[in-house]
């Protein structure tokens, strides 16, 4: 037995040494990429769910501006909301892993209801006569409350899964949080797979209603083999005591989640002008929208993976995120700055139609990619980086992440509303463009300025 305590000693040094950096797996006999796994499909999922519901809610709304606005604002809505109001419960959760199965088990049911519940909101819809009768003002506000009948329940609930994932897939000494970034851009990357199989391939061979209980029964899919995981995995102590809950970050938090709040409020306004923008040069189909929004989640998923990949033993820090904001507003000018290039560049990439669709989506794809990718990429990176200065390791990541995620989808829904009824109306989509760059520098220098205040007092209080 005395020879064998040197290995042990060995083994357990090891073992610190790889949950040190960030590599260990969460939990005993649990990888970290076998919750990832599960987390691409319920992203991929998630975003046929959503062409799915816009294209049904189309058939009742219509096709016009506000009614896709109010639909997506509900989506947005939901996932941010039920990110708030779980993730907390997450935190509490002696098994988190299961509390995630449940979560997606009832999300595909909830899902699989809404054909029935769209047929309800159809009829009573008609029943007051649409915007007719009620007027643009009122009928918005109608289609808000049908929409958020049908669409409440699973988008709330699915809101909850990734802070449940995030507590699962954690680690103790982790100060960067490069585990929850492996997780959400990994979860993004599932959102492009359903983004491109629903525009391109599934809504013409299964339509929306098949398309949609298809999803319904691969999220059930998920959830099962979260159930099976779960029974492997050993109960976690809860964050339910006063002293786990204090702030342990590297900023101010009501900073983070205002700041969280205005970069999504930017990528979605920016969203708008480039989907402007890129329209008649790309032709402005339903495609083109399912282009630049495949796009711009694969770039978020770039991101959040190489937040993983960054410098395991360092912190988050105020500095690197107003780097991150230079970064990104750089990214937003490059494109705005050569102008006519960008149509010069569709132009040069005609000659690929010779190939058919799969030539001329690859040419669209090609010229997205250089207006889209670059910020979607710096976009990515942030989210998992203001986590993180929220707080390190596993220590209330799921309260971290919902606040955070219900923060930065309050202000995408504002930046999509604002930019489709406000701004571009007002300045014009090259406006717009520059005034995005221009808040973004902005909140880079607070961030910057918040940084070297914060690095002083340290300072000050070292004796």
């Amino acid at each position: 037995m005395a020879r064998r305590a040197p290995a042990a000693a060995d083994g357990r040094a090891e073992e610190i040494r790889l949950e040190a950096s960030g590599l260990a797996a969460p939990h005993p006999g649990i990888p970290l990429w076998r919750i990832a796994a599960l987390l691409f499909g319920s992203g991929a999922c998630a975003l046929i769910y959503q062409v799915a519901w816009l294209r049904e809610m189309r058939l009742v709304f219509g096709a016009s501006t506000p009614a896709s606005a109010a639909v997506l604002a509900i989506f947005m809505g939901g996932l941010g909301a039920g990110g708030y109001l779980l993730g907390r419960r997450a935190d509490r959760h002696p098994r988190p892993l299961a509390l995630y199965a449940t979560l997606e088990l009832a999300v595909a049911a909830t899902a699989a209801a809404t054909p029935l519940a769209l047929v309800l909101v159809r009829a009573a819809y008609v029943a007051v006569g649409g915007s007719v009768s009620l007027g643009l003002g009122a009928a918005t506000v109608l289609r808000l409350v049908l929409a958020a009948l049908v669409l409440g329940v699973p988008t709330l609930l699915m809101g909850g899964t990734l802070p449940a994932a995030a507590r699962a897939g954690a680690g103790e000494h982790d100060p960067r949080r490069r585990r929850l970034a492996v997780l959400y851009g990994v979860n993004t990357l599932g959102a492009v797979t359903g983004a491109l199989l629903a525009t391109f391939l599934l809504l013409e061979i299964l339509g929306t209603r098949t398309m949609l209980w298809t999803a319904c029964l691969a999220n059930a899919l998920v959830a099962l083999a979260a159930r099976s995981l779960a029974r492997d995995v050993e109960s976690l102590p809860p964050d339910d005591v006063p002293e786990a809950h204090a702030e342990h970050g590297n900023a101010p938090a009501p900073f983070v989640l205002v700041a969280a709040a205005v970069v999504g409020f930017v990528f979605f306004l920016l969203e708008i002008v480039w989907y402007r923008m890129l329209g008649p040069i790309l032709g402005g189909s339903s495609f083109t929208f399912g282009l630049v929004l495949a796009i711009a989640l694969f770039g978020i998923g770039v991101g959040g993976a190489a937040y993983a990949i960054a410098g395991s033993a360092r912190h988050a820090t105020l500095a690197a995120f107003a780097a991150t904001c230079a970064g990104e507003a750089l990214a937003v000018a490059v494109p705005y700055a050569l102008g006519d290039r960008i149509a010069l560049l569709a132009a040069l990439l005609r000659p690929f139609e010779a190939f058919g669709f799969a030539g001329l989506v690859a040419g669209w794809a090609v010229v997205t990619s250089v207006v889209v990718l670059p910020p979607a990429i710096v976009a990515g990176y942030q989210f998992p980086l203001l986590i993180g200065l929220l707080g390190r390791g596993r220590t209330d990541v799921g309260r971290h992440v919902g606040l955070a995620y219900a923060w930065n989808t309050g202000g995408s829904i504002v930046g999509s509303l604002a930019g489709g009824f406000g701004l571009l109306p007002l300045l014009g989509a090259p406006g717009t463009w520059v005034a995005a760059s221009l808040v973004l520098l902005a909140l880079g220098a607070v961030a910057l300025v918040l940084g070297v205040r914060g690095g002083a007092r340290r300072a000050a209080a070292v004796p």
